[in-house]
């Protein structure tokens, strides 16, 4: 909200915060930051970990012109303060610098992926998002991308609906070593996106830092019925997909196994539609009658959208 005097009111999660003017020179150090701020069209001056977003975060693309200002684990102070910021936007990583960056400009704290936080992830990061919106004026573009996620999870749904007929169990995961891997946890964002499409996650855990806990691959032996996607990037897939374990279990031996691309499982609000187009693309391969739709990609598209819109 805005007081009477004019002056902006935003809330953290630290409290509230008042600005005089929306700010013009921001500097993000945390990737779900960052992302909001893209997807609202806020171009930050500066922020944490450039390179690699590309290889993890991939979409959104970043725009030219971000200066990288280090890690986000270690972020480098002079090269903040030479940028001549107006907010800094920080995350729970970089509390213990709280000190030093309010020397240099205002600073808000948007925390997320606690396990024990009062909302998940993804509700989380819509509501920073319209913080950030308030904050720099762009109210409405988060509201814009707030409808935008809403209708594409909906397009989605329909999607899996007419490829399957039903909507399948599906477990998403990311690997972590040739033995072991993540499942998400019904705080994620990935958890939260299948829920929106109507896909229910069968190897259930309680809520989990980040939304993610380890298990062994040989945690999964009864899943028998679901259809198992994994996210990219992982180095040792080969190995793993070629490894006795994993062949062993039974969506293995069925074929219910597909890649997803690369996403970003703790971004910001755009995360949450990015990971379900991702998983959804990943599924489809593996509908009935996926193989021949691949062959005749032109009269698939036109039996979708007949299933789509019906008769």
């Amino acid at each position: 909200m805005q007081s009477d005097a004019g002056h902006i009111v935003v809330h953290d999660s630290m409290g509230e915060k008042t600005f005089r003017t929306h700010p013009k020179r921001a500097v993000a150090l945390q990737w779900d930051i960052l992302e909001n701020l893209i997807a609202l069209g806020v171009t930050p001056v500066g922020a944490g970990d450039i390179a690699p977003w590309n290889a993890w975060v991939v979409d959104p693309k970043l725009p030219e012109g971000i200066a990288d200002v280090g890690t986000r684990a270690e972020p480098n102070l002079e090269r903040i303060a030479a940028l001549k910021p107006d907010v800094i936007l920080i995350g729970p990583t970089q509390l213990d610098l709280l000190p030093q960056f309010s020397e240099l400009a205002p600073v808000l704290v948007f925390e997320n992926y606690r396990a024990d936080a009062p909302q998940g992830e993804a509700e989380t990061a819509v509501a920073q998002l319209r913080e950030l919106g308030r904050l720099f004026g762009r109210e409405a573009e988060a509201e814009a991308v707030v409808k935008r996620i809403d209708a594409g999870l909906h397009e989605l749904g329909a999607r899996v609906r007419a490829a399957f007929g039903t909507t399948p169990q599906v477990q998403v995961i990311r690997f972590s070593s040739l033995t072991t891997l993540f499942v998400y946890t019904p705080n994620s964002i990935t958890d939260y996106a299948l829920r929106r499409i109507g896909i229910h996650q069968p190897f259930e855990r309680s809520n989990a830092g980040y939304g993610l806990t380890q298990v062994r691959i040989r945690d999964l032996k009864d899943l028998e019925d679901a259809y198992v996607i994994y996210a990219r990037p992982f180095a040792l897939e080969k190995k793993v997909m070629n490894s006795i374990l994993w062949c062993a279990t039974p969506f293995a031996r069925k074929g219910r196994v597909a890649a997803a691309e690369a996403y970003w499982s703790h971004g910001g609000a755009l995360s949450i539609l990015v990971t379900a187009e991702r998983v959804v693309t990943a599924l489809l391969t593996l509908a009935p009658g996926a193989e021949d739709a691949a062959k005749n990609p032109e009269e698939a598209a036109a039996k979708s959208a007949a299933d789509l819109t019906g008769p």
